[in-house]
């Protein structure tokens, strides 16, 4: 751990490089890595800065009023010149660089991906366009760092507005665009609910955590089939 700072409340960045100096596997806007904590457990955390660096990871925490404790160990124990383990990167939320323009939704720690994308978009020259809802100003992390990259920006805070932001509104205002968006639960939801009409190749969202099953389809079997390595696996429903 090379740096912390406290980004907004309940927000600490976490600048981690490697301790001989190397320099680190190579990522793209969007990426994760998994922390794996001195305390045991493994959180992922996605990659915030710039995906044209090598030499430092940089993430940042949001404080989980009901940690188990990943976020809680980070901003009570973790502190710098702390050894961390590191597995990653990996990406499942990439950036479809050839868009013809780019909207990204951030709810709260969601703008975390969202800063490497920016970052990636500003330095390729293409345009984008963020709307980025905390529940209070005091909440909102970044905006320095968004406001320089001189894309288009557009802050919503719950408690000033009187509601969430309109993701129906903000959908229809851009026809053309690829759009993406990192949040709590109930905006992914409103935001695949805005975006079902849109070709699927032009929405892009990734959740904190796996979505709710139906249980009552968890004892049915079925099958997986492996496209890399061809093999075909049936799953039964015992297992």
């Amino acid at each position: 751990v090379e740096a912390m700072r406290r980004e907004a409340e309940g927000v600490l960045s976490v600048e981690l490089r490697d301790p001989h100096g190397a320099e680190l596997q190579p990522f793209s806007a969007g990426s994760h890595i998994d922390l794996i904590l001195p305390n045991g457990m493994t959180r992922s955390y996605s990659l915030l800065n710039d995906p044209a660096e090598r030499h430092r990871y940089v993430v940042a925490v949001g404080l989980d009023a009901n940690s188990q404790g990943g976020s809680r160990f980070v901003h009570d124990r973790l502190r710098v010149g702390a050894a961390v383990k590191v597995a990653g990167p990996r990406n499942n939320f990439p950036l479809n660089e050839n868009a013809q323009s780019h909207v990204l939704i951030a709810g709260g720690i969601g703008i975390t991906p969202m800063l490497a994308m920016m970052r990636r978009l500003a330095a390729a020259d293409q345009s984008f366009h963020l709307y980025y809802g905390v529940r209070e100003a005091a909440r909102a992390a970044f905006v320095e760092d968004i406001v320089a990259l001189k894309g288009g920006f557009t802050q919503h805070i719950d408690a000033e507005r009187g509601c969430p932001m309109d993701l129906g509104e903000i959908i229809a205002s851009h026809p053309d665009s690829d759009f993406y968006c990192c949040g709590p639960g109930p905006m992914l939801a409103a935001f695949e609910e805005a975006t079902e009409a849109l070709p699927e190749d032009r929405v892009h969202l990734e959740y904190f955590a796996p979505k709710a099953q139906d249980d009552s389809a968890s004892n049915n079997a079925f099958d997986v089939e492996c496209r890399t390595s061809g093999i075909e696996v049936h799953v039964t429903e015992d297992r």
